[in-house]
């Protein structure tokens, strides 16, 4: 009787085994995760460019939505008018028509933008409040607080807006020194925001300054000492440089030249599009050496911030359907994914609203790429971070944390490739409007990160996933698989019940696609 007892118990043991355990397949990528192993915390990188609320007319408000994903922060960047302090737009301008290229609308995107910014008058006294035009910058930061998110202030001027150096170096610094005195002590009816983060200028080594690297070290030399001046626990930085890889006067000139002079650099910022690698490492690769740089040239303590980045920095209509597509969605997940061992303190993505290069559609409906920022915003929700074993650095990621109560275990598994076939896609600007534009730099002799040649995709049709050691012991637990994909929106794909400490699991998971899968004790 009792051998019958234990052959019966044998066999309840091989049939419940069996049915939370699949086989396992060949070509499929093996991920191990440990669920009783807290390996540290998952980091948010959930920062956009971009405003919740319409920079030009047709727009939607998108406040809910950047709630939904729990945008992080949101950097004022190309807000066109809103937060700049001395820009001017002209409807002639070359690189605003390549940028928008309706007529009508490009003249609305003029008219509001000159009537919005902070400072209009460049002969006022900056110590008057009368001189302020604060009211559209207070509308947009104000959305952006309702939002949730925080607000990374950025100095400097948008896309098509006048190149030149302020005419008046002190006086642009004491303007700034008071919109932070606006914004955070209340001066002039203001706000108590508390803004941590004042980015100086963007991209000086591309199309937002005609001057000189030694104008842009004068400049930002008396803009840092004015805000630090009110407030010596502001954060401030730069350069937000366009091309991080390529050395010179914005990156050791200017880095060289706050540790000779003793100023304060509690950042460096830069930015990285993978129109010439299409690799998702590429952020990592370039943070390495950023790192390096401030450590061994005076500035070990100071952040690194990717202030931008994306697929590719192509905002025409021809490259719209791989920006806001399952390419563009599964890069994302393997980008979010990797720059969690990054040495990158924040990043912002470009962008996030429904204008050129953005997550949403003029419904304020999601496109791929919000949807894999919806299922980050999900990991956030287990942040305990588990280790897994049986990634690479070339797309295939995944990414398991735990909740603060042990009852749900969350994995995230991106499945990207670089497109077959594929070769560096560098925008031009059409001819016609060359001569209606600024002067171009010589971006001939920029130099860029060399592509890796070691890219070889294996065992990634699928994955065959483990995980061991649950925390709810040999209780019933439940499974759900959502997946982003060519077909799907983070649907839930797959729903069963699972019982005990370990689960297994086997699935194709064919590039480009996301998927999300949620272990919750039952």
């Amino acid at each position: 009787m009792k051998t019958l007892f234990n052959t019966f118990l044998l066999c309840t043991a091989l049939f419940c085994a069996a049915a939370f355990t699949q086989s396992t397949n060949s070509g499929f990528r093996s991920l191990q995760v440990d669920a009783g192993k807290v390996s540290g915390e998952i980091r948010s990188f959930q920062g956009l460019n971009g405003p919740p609320i319409p920079l030009m007319a047709g727009l939607p408000s998108l406040i809910q939505q950047y709630r939904d994903l729990r945008i992080r922060q949101v950097r004022t960047h190309d807000l066109m008018g809103p937060s700049e302090i001395d820009s001017r737009f002209e409807q002639s301008n070359g690189e605003l028509a390549w940028l928008i290229p309706d007529s009508a609308q490009r003249a609305g995107v003029v008219k509001v933008g000159n009537a919005s910014i902070i400072f209009p008058d460049q002969g006022a006294d900056p110590e008057n409040p009368a001189s302020y035009n604060f009211a559209p910058t207070d509308k947009v930061l104000a959305a952006i607080r309702a939002s949730g998110a925080e607000i990374y202030y950025r100095i400097g001027r948008s896309w098509g807006a006048n190149v030149n150096p302020p005419s008046d170096f002190d006086k642009f610094a004491s303007v700034v020194k008071h919109i932070a005195m606006h914004y955070n002590q209340g001066w002039a009816n203001g706000f108590h925001y508390d803004i941590r983060y004042w980015e100086f200028w963007n991209e000086p080594d591309g199309l937002f300054w005609s001057g000189t690297p030694e104008q842009f070290y004068s400049l930002y030399e008396k803009t840092v000492r004015a805000l630090k001046s009110i407030d010596p626990t502001l954060k401030v930085g730069g350069d937000a440089k366009a091309f991080p890889y390529d050395d010179g006067g914005y990156r050791e000139g200017f880095i060289d030249y706050c540790a000779k002079r003793k100023l304060p650099l509690d950042f460096y910022s830069w930015h990285t599009y993978a129109d010439s690698s299409a690799d998702p490492y590429d952020a990592v690769r370039l943070a390495k050496q950023i790192r390096e740089i401030l450590d061994t040239h005076g500035f070990p303590k100071a952040e690194s911030i990717l202030s931008e980045w994306n697929l590719t920095p192509d905002f025409t209509d021809d490259e719209k359907a791989r920006l806001q597509g399952m390419e563009n969605a599964a890069y994302i997940g393997a980008v979010l994914t990797y720059l969690q061992d990054s040495p990158i303190d924040h990043a912002q993505f470009y962008r996030g609203d429904a204008a050129w290069m953005g997550l949403f559609d003029l419904r304020g409906q999601y496109f791929k790429t919000a949807y894999t920022f919806q299922a980050m915003r999900k990991m956030l929700d287990t942040p305990q971070r588990l280790p897994v074993a049986g990634t690479d650095t070339f797309g295939f990621t995944a990414l398991a944390g735990r909740s603060a109560d042990g009852n749900t275990i969350q994995i995230l598994i991106s499945n990207y490739v670089i497109p077959t076939g594929f070769k560096p896609h560098i925008m031009q600007m059409p001819p016609e409007l060359v001569k209606a534009s600024p002067p171009m730099p010589d971006f001939s002799k920029v130099k860029s990160l060399p592509p890796r040649t070691d890219i070889v995709y294996r065992d990634n049709a699928g994955y065959n996933l483990t995980i061991d050691n649950l925390p709810w012991g040999k209780k019933a637990f439940s499974v759900k698989r959502y997946r982003i994909s060519r077909t799907q929106n983070l649907e839930l794909v797959e729903e069963k019940s699972g019982a005990g400490s370990n689960l297994s699991l086997s699935n194709s998971l064919a590039a480009d696609a996301v998927e999300l899968i949620v272990l919750q004790r039952k």
